[in-house]
């Protein structure tokens, strides 16, 4: 209510808050409340509420509301001044459960193994938080081997099943989420070391599904590869068959002769010329590939050797020579240069290409056409005829002369002239009567 000139008190209580247990008390302070004249009186009030909340200080600019409860509540200040004019206002305070404290993942730390021991077991765990809904969550470092298998979906459970790992430093991230969102991570840590000795092993994809090879079937084929070996007085020792595939299988192996265990690269070089090329049907099952199980190539050293291909990864400016790889021993290099290989290749083109027009040039000069010569026989009476036709099969020097009267059309056109003018008196002066010719006198 505001009387005369009297503007009024404005009340302020503050903005909403929220109240976290375990505390249970609030100071309302609306202090900063104003008036022309002077607040007067405040008073406090709770507007709604659990119940069993207090006000201490209600008449006070500040009071403290205490034994707060899970819930929502409203407090109302009113202000008056000295004119009895009053203003009121109000805030929201909410009480809420106290926060967990925020889960902290483990991720069992590091691990090593050594070959042919390829599987593991990580098992993760949470200390503090909530750990009645924890979401887990496993994810490989991008920069870990790609080999290996996560098993029945453990990648979502608090343990994480590991099989088929390879030679290499692994790194595998476990974060936990609790059910109001906070989460936490944690690392492990998992090094595959080579088997001792274990660069001498190789393998032998073969042909068929791991399911359908019984033990009879995997005694024949170590008998055929001993039949094989036999030059080496060898023993082979079978050191793992495992599925790669739905339709084939790997057959890890390593050679021992009188002196020690054979070289994996010496072997598989043996392997792969006699299975892969001249008896590729002399074992049980067909050979898809020789290997060995260390990467044991050099790379005629600029490169490096990749473990899961079997391949060499060259370094800049450097390629694989294909003559060595498709003709040669079959294994991979790093032998050729690229700026030669590329030089080589427009020399090479180049050449081809200036062989080919010298070719075609060659071609076009022998198959040009020259203009032929027409004949045509000069024009002559019967009795000429007659003159030039020879009796009994006798050929005169003179009528072997008239009897190649034949000229080309382009010596009749320009000396038809002079031919007639020299043949015409020569036949008239060796013109043979009828009667001599009738009577054989030819050659009077």
């Amino acid at each position: 209510e505001v009387g005369g000139s009297n503007s009024g008190p404005v009340a302020l209580a503050g903005p909403d808050r929220n109240v976290f247990l375990p505390v249970s008390s609030l100071l309302l302070d609306g202090s900063r409340s104003s008036d022309d004249g002077g607040v007067v009186s405040y008073l406090w009030e709770t507007i709604s509420g659990p119940p069993g909340s207090k006000l201490e200080g209600a008449d006070q600019a500040v009071a403290t509301a205490t034994d707060l409860r899970v819930g929502r509540y409203t407090f109302r200040l009113t202000v008056c001044d000295k004119e009895g004019a009053t203003d009121s206002a109000s805030l929201t305070v909410r009480v809420q459960e106290a926060r967990s404290l925020p889960p902290v993942a483990h991720a069992s730390g590091s691990h090593t193994l050594t070959l042919p021991n390829n599987s593991l077991v990580l098992r993760g765990s949470v200390t503090d938080g909530d750990q009645t809904q924890i979401h887990y969550l496993w994810v490989r470092d991008r920069q870990s081997p790609a080999a290996g298998d996560m098993l029945y979906g453990s990648d979502s459970q608090a343990s994480l099943y590991l099989a088929n790992l390879v030679e290499g430093t692994y790194l595998f991230r476990l974060r936990v989420t609790d059910a109001q969102g906070v989460s936490s991570s944690a690392t492990a840590t998992v090094e595959v070391r080579p088997e001792p000795g274990g660069g001498q092993e190789v393998e032998l994809e073969l042909a068929v599904s791991v399911c359908q090879v019984s033990v009879a079937q995997k005694d024949t084929v170590v008998q055929q590869l001993a039949a094989l070996l036999h030059i080496f007085d060898s023993d082979i020792q079978i050191r793992a068959l495992q599925g790669h595939s739905h339709l084939s299988t790997v057959l890890r192996l390593s050679v021992w002769g009188p002196s020690g265990p054979i070289s994996g690269s010496r072997l598989v070089r043996l392997l792969r010329n006699q299975l892969l090329r001249e008896k590729s049907d002399y074992l049980l099952f067909r050979v898809l590939r020789v290997d060995t199980v260390s990467c044991l190539l050099h790379c005629s050293g600029r490169g490096q050797c990749d473990p899961i291909t079997k391949e060499c990864a060259c370094d800049p400016f450097w390629t694989e020579n294909p003559i060595r790889r498709y003709l040669g021993d079959g294994e991979s290099n790093c032998e050729w240069k690229l700026l030669y290989v590329i030089l080589t290749s427009l020399v090479l083109m180049v050449l081809v290409l200036s062989v080919g027009w010298t070719f075609v040039c060659c071609c076009k000069r022998q198959t040009k056409v020259r203009k032929k010569t027409k004949y045509t026989i000069l024009d002559m009476d019967e009795q000429e005829r007659l003159e030039l036709r020879p009796k009994f099969s006798i050929k005169h020097r003179s009528t072997e002369h008239n009897s190649s009267l034949m000229m080309s059309e382009s010596e009749l056109d320009s000396d038809q002239d002079t031919t007639f003018a020299q043949h015409r008196p020569v036949r008239s002066r060796n013109r043979i009567s009828p009667q001599a010719a009738r009577n054989g006198n030819a050659f009077g």
